[in-house]
């Protein structure tokens, strides 16, 4: 049983990713996706370097470190925010959510052959067939109306869930022992730049920042991100990547509640049954035996720098 600091943080986190769905759904209604998201990686960037220098936190050292921290935020943030934000504009919040449900599925083929004590087995490859078939099915979930647009953007959204998982790996390999808030501060500087050529086409647009679209803003900064993503990195510290991943199977039904109950999204069978299959995957994954990391692991992420 992990202790009641980590419980909290994860039921947090997935709680929080659980909504942000919703706010990025009102943030893109208003302004034009890429400036919106390029915006929020900004406020995040700079409000977490802040932070980190006014508590003397240190930002990751060494070329492999660094290397892999912006690597990380690049695909946490600045290529998945692209994909969910442009998505978003095709594709109901609640099923954008689905997608990243099957990150656990992939996370954990991907331990099996690099973290030790975190191996395939035979429920973990049914979940795995189960999963893929989930996704087939979401792929083909968008309303046929949307055309190429949303065959692209639902593509794109299975894609991603494959490069979360091998965030995940990289960091319970490389960043189990660096301060959380500069890690994630480096890894969304990245993301700006990723980000830049992305939103200046769209400056030129009209932006029509409305209460609301602010307020989903500034809740995606605050809790979606600078909470929320240096609470998950330092949850790798106390658990393996496997358990951490499977809080995409609470995020997806959260998501999906609120999309129906406050936005007025539609939910086709098909949404529903390709849920179904993802969410029974992640959870066979869960049976399979993720869980706190082996007793070696867990002293030596003890003996890391305090955050």
């Amino acid at each position: 049983m992990p202790p009641l600091r980590v419980l909290a943080g994860y039921v947090s986190v997935a709680l929080i990713w659980g909504s942000t769905w919703a706010a990025i759904k009102i943030g893109v209604n208003d302004v034009p996706p890429f400036v919106f998201a390029f915006a929020r990686a900004v406020a995040v960037a700079a409000a977490l370097t802040m932070v980190a220098v006014a508590l003397r936190q240190p930002f990751p050292r060494g070329r492999r470190t660094m290397a892999v921290a912006m690597i990380v935020g690049l695909i946490n943030i600045g290529w998945s925010w692209a994909i969910i934000f442009w998505s978003e504009q095709f594709v109901p919040s609640g099923l954008v959510a689905v997608f990243g449900a099957a990150a656990p599925i992939w996370t954990a083929v991907l331990a099996h052959f690099m973290v030790k004590n975190d191996r395939l087995s035979a429920l973990k490859i049914i979940g795995l067939v189960l999963g893929l078939a989930g996704t087939v099915i979401l792929i083909g979930a968008p309303d046929s109306a949307l055309g190429s647009a949303g065959l692209a953007a639902t593509a794109l959204l299975a894609l991603m869930a494959i490069t979360w998982a091998i965030a995940a790996i990289l960091q319970s390999r490389f960043l189990r022992s660096v301060a959380p808030i500069p890690t994630v501060a480096l890894g969304t500087w990245a993301s700006v730049v990723l980000l830049a050529p992305l939103a200046l086409p769209q400056l030129s647009q009209d932006l029509h920042w409305t209460v609301a679209s602010v307020l989903a803003f500034g809740y995606l900064v605050v809790f979606g991100t600078c909470f929320g993503m240096v609470i998950s990195l330092w949850l790798y510290r106390k658990l393996r990547p496997t358990t951490i991943t499977l809080i995409q199977v609470i995020v997806p039904a959260e998501a999906i509640l609120i999309g129906t109950l406050w936005l007025g999204e539609p939910v086709t069978f098909r949404m529903l049954a390709g849920a179904a299959l993802v969410v029974a995957a992640v959870a066979l994954n869960a049976i399979a035996g993720a869980g706190t990391p082996p007793a070696e692991e867990r002293l030596a992420a003890s003996a890391a720098p305090a955050d």
